[in-house]
């Protein structure tokens, strides 16, 4: 996890895009991201998400760039 921060409103949305937090996290290659159903412990984190989680949205951002630098 590269950061995370709690978000305190919606600027521009509609009401369905509420959030609560903002996290970015970095993966070494689309593959690895891919992979993550596999992954040992997988099957629990996808469980505890679906509890945990209402709503997320993933987006995917160039790999060609240092994800801390605009």
């Amino acid at each position: 996890m590269l950061w995370r921060t709690p978000v305190i409103d919606t600027v521009v949305g509609c009401d369905h895009d509420d959030y609560d937090e903002m996290l970015a996290v970095w993966y070494p290659s689309h593959t690895a991201f891919l992979e993550l159903p596999d992954a040992d412990g997988a099957e629990l984190m996808f469980t505890s998400r679906r509890t945990c989680v209402a709503n997320s949205t993933i987006l995917a951002l160039p790999a060609d760039r240092d994800p801390l630098r605009p």
